[in-house]
Parts: structure tokens; sequence; C-alpha cells
């Protein structure tokens, strides 16, 4: 089935989600910054899967340059399906939680940091959005497409001239269709949208509400693609010929790119401001605020529901931190620093008309410290037997990514992957874990070359999250090889660090730089 548009709401315009690294291809960013605006309006920055925890030099200087262009350049802020995706697609918060107001919670902080490290961006980017409008028929019959209302107008009252675009790469019910500016209802390869394409059951006054992102699509192809586009009523397109796994991290050349842009005839976005409130009763305010569980960087709030409320306001020390829909009365504040002292919380109420009530009575809450100020990661314990090994630490950071090596030798690695752990010295790892799956070695290194990063999968690992103990459990032991000697890596939403168990000895063992025993 195709919708066909009248000719005034046909006008295109490209979004690039651009997440090449600009340290490592500056040349790319430098020809989307080039691209004619009215054209290639869009841009979106992922530095770490989101804004990370610091500001990123290059990416700074990208987004500078390509704002000053004209273009509008969008923070990626993962959404996780809000836990609801199946098997591969089952995620959960970098807390280890799947309830929706954690998400939530991480979602906005996440807008926050966006904002505090790279100011001039244009907007947010919710990837991994969840298509289904709610559960059951009560208060929670829209509660998902709520959410995402809640997020986009936080975003909007705290930061103007916000855009915000909502992926969930797949159809979406008119539930959200104020979810967000733009809602991108396909992300798939060029075989899927001209044969196996689905509409929305429903058509928007405007067609910068729809995106479609097709990858995959050979450059002879481009035309059809975006005459496609246009006659289902996508207002924003992007192609690549760039396939799975990942279709965006390579930026195609310049050839398919202007004809990609000729297809187009050019336009803006379409940027309202906040949503008014809508009439109603004044809220109450919210009473019964209770610390329920805190830890080294999060403090786990409860309320007592409250009546008329569309929405509820967490304050910190003053400030608001969260904002969730009016149906939850629970939320877990993340993003603090251990070992923080006099954390004050207070929650309002958000009624009819936008009247926020009084705030709530105050709670107070002292995250735990580390045993050594900065090192998050700590009392590791491996156990080891004939068949199985399991690796046990403690993580105070909810780093992004966390991987496991197994060495066996210092400073002699003719076969395997080396780490350093001071500058002179390293470790041999010949397995790796990461995302719950085991790794071998496979690399070859070439005389006088480096080692390439090579790894084949040989099993799966067993992983249990309880608080921050982090525990994983290897189909291998003393049997296959010595796996008593590990490495744990950390990078994303934190200071990469290397951290050594047992701890190596050769120059005086590892240097503090980044690299600490645990």
């Amino acid at each position: 089935m195709r919708w066909h548009f009248p000719l005034s709401t046909t006008a295109q315009q490209i979004a690039v989600a651009s997440y090449f690294d600009p340290n490592v291809d500056k040349p790319a960013w430098d020809r989307l910054i080039g691209y004619p605006t009215e054209k290639v309006s869009v841009l979106v920055a992922n530095v770490a899967t989101g804004p990370d925890t610091e500001v990123n030099i290059p990416w700074r200087t990208a987004i500078h340059d390509a704002t000053v262009s004209g273009k509008r350049v969008l923070g990626y802020v993962r959404t996780g399906f809000f836990s609801k995706g199946m098997r591969d697609l089952k995620f959960s918060t970098r807390l280890n939680s799947d309830e929706l107001p954690d998400w939530i919670a991480q979602i906005e902080r996440d807008i926050d940091a966006w904002y505090a490290f790279y100011p001039e961006i244009g907007g947010i980017f919710l990837d991994e959005g969840w298509n289904f409008c709610g559960e059951g028929t009560g208060d929670l019959r829209n509660i998902y497409a709520e959410a995402y209302t809640t997020i986009t107008e936080y975003t909007k009252r705290r930061y103007s001239d916000s855009y915000i675009i909502l992926n969930p790469g797949a159809t979406m019910p008119q539930c959200f269709e104020n979810s967000a500016d733009t809602l991108l209802t396909f992300e798939n390869d060029y075989g899927n949208y001209t044969q196996l394409y689905a509409p929305n059951d429903w058509v928007p006054a405007d067609n910068r509400k729809i995106w479609h992102l097709v990858f995959g699509v050979p450059q002879d192809r481009i035309t059809e693609v975006v005459a496609l586009s246009r006659e289902r009523g996508a207002g924003i397109i992007q192609t690549t010929n760039d396939i799975l796994p990942n279709p965006y991290d390579n930026f195609p050349d310049e050839t398919y790119m202007q004809t990609l842009i000729n297809s187009v005839t050019g336009n803006t976005p379409a940027i309202p401001g906040p949503a008014p409130f809508p009439d109603g009763p004044a809220a109450a305010t919210p009473a019964g605020l209770n610390i329920d569980f805190s830890e080294y960087t999060y403090v786990n709030l409860s309320w007592a529901p409250t009546a008329g409320a569309l929405s509820y306001n967490v304050y910190l020390n003053g400030a608001i931190v969260v904002t969730v829909p009016g149906q939850l009365a629970r939320v877990t504040v993340p993003g603090l620093e251990p070992g923080t002292a006099g954390l004050a919380f207070q929650v309002t109420a958000i009624g009819g008309l936008g009247v926020e009530s009084a705030k709530s009575n105050t709670v107070t809450a002292t995250t735990l410290s580390t045993p050594v100020p900065g090192q998050y990661v700590f009392d590791i314990e491996v156990t080891v037997t004939a068949a199985t090994t399991t690796f046990s630490a403690t993580i105070a950071f909810p780093y992004g990514i966390i991987r496991l090596f197994i060495w066996d030798v210092e400073d002699s690695c003719p076969a395997g992957w080396s780490i350093n752990f001071n500058a002179g010295h390293y470790v041999c790892n010949h397995y790796l874990v990461d995302a719950k799956r085991l790794y071998r070695y496979t690399g070859v290194i070439p005389p006088g070359g480096n080692a390439p990063y090579s790894w084949d999968q040989i099993g799966d690992a067993e992983f249990q999250q309880i608080g921050s103990r982090y525990t994983w459990t290897l189909p291998i032991g003393s049997s296959t090889a010595d796996t008593s000697k590990w490495v744990l890596q950390t990078d994303g939403h934190g200071s990469s660090v290397n951290v050594f168990h047992p701890c190596p000895t050769g120059g005086n063992g590892p240097d503090g730089n980044a690299r600490y025993c645990g």
C-alpha cells in the first residue's frame, strides 16, 4: 500500500545518522558540513552510545562547525525499547533496571549531559523506540507513548528550540503522533523497503513528521527509493550503500551523496515549541516521599500516588533532575557521585494548566564510598574448576561497556592480544568476554607488524548483576587453559580503565594511569 500526498507536502530533506567519529574520519564530517543545508539539514552525533561523561574535543568541534553551517545536530540517546524487546533486543538500563521510570530517568540525565557538554546541539535523537502504545485498558493504556511525550516536553521546556526525533525503525500507531517532532518509521534495507514495506495506519498533517532510513541501497537505485519515500509520505529521507551489522560506520562516497542530494528538493525541520498543558484540576502535594535504596551512583525514591498529577518533577538540592508521567510514583535517580552526602530530594506534582504543587517532604541520602577514591572496580574474585571459571567484581560506576580478558604471561605475546599495565610492560590475552559472549583470539601477527584485533566466538557466558556486584561464569576452566588471570576493561559513560587481577609485576606493576589492580 502507498500513501499519495498532495504536491504541497512532497518537499523532502536529508537527515544523516552520522555516527562516524570525527577524530577518525574528519573528511566525512567536512563533506557533511559542506553540503547545502536546505538539502542535508539534520545530523545525528553519537559520541559513545550517548554523550559519555566528559567533553570529547573532536566531537565538540564537529558539532560546532556543523551548527555554524546551519545544520541541526542532534545528540544520540538510547531508550532501550523500554526493556520490552525480545531476545537480543531485551535491554536494561546501565543500572540493570527494566523499570519504565528508571529508563526515563536515565534518558533525561543523558539529555542533560548532551546539553551540558555540547550546548550547541539542536535536539535529541531517541533511538531504540518502543512502538506499542501501552498496556491494558486503564491508566497505562498509552503509558509508553506518554513516556516519550514526557521526555520530549522535558527537553523542550529546559532547552528552547529543541528538535526531537524518535526512532522505533518501524510503523507507529497514532498514539505516538505527538510524542516527538519526527518519527523514524522505517529503518531497514532496500529489499524490505521495495518489497515488504508496511505503512502507518494514519497520515500526519505534515510529511516532516516521518523519516525513512534505507540502507543497502545501490547508487543506481537511489532515485527509485527517494521517489518511493515521497509517495509514502516521508518528508525526511536517508539512503546509504552500507550494510549490516553496522550500516552507519562508513560514509558513502561523493558520487553517491550527490545523487542522493540531487534527488530531493530541500526543506527545513518542523520544530514546534512545548505543548500546552491540558486543562484540569490542580494536583495535590505528593506525600510519603521515601528513599527505598541507595548505592554508589544512584538513589531509589518512591512516594504515594497523587490525585490530579499529570506528571511529577523530582528535585535534587533544589533543581529538577527527572520528570516522570503521573501514572508512575517511583524512580531511580542516576548519575550521582560515590561518597556524596547531603543529597536532598523532593517531589512535586504537575496538574491542569501546568500548575505545580507545593514540594513534598524532604528526604536526604548519602551515596556509598569506594575503597579508593576514583577507582570504581574492586573486590575481584575468581573461582576456577576443571570445566568452568567464575569471575566476580564490584563495579560501582555504570559503564556503558565492560569487557573481560584472560591472560597468561607478561611481556611475551607471540599469538595473543596485549594490554599494557604500564608504559613498558604488558600481559598477553587469549580469551575475551564481551556482551555475554566468549571469544578466543585468532589473530595472526605479521612479521614486523601489529597484532590484529581478531576473535572467534566459542561459547556464551552466564551473567548476573545484583546491585553493583557483577558475576560472569564461563564454560572453560583449568582443563582448557589457565583462566585465573584477568583484565577487566571499561569504556563508555566513564573514563576507560584496565583493572588487573592478579596484579602483574613487571616494572613495579600497573602505573595508575587508568590502570590498577583489583
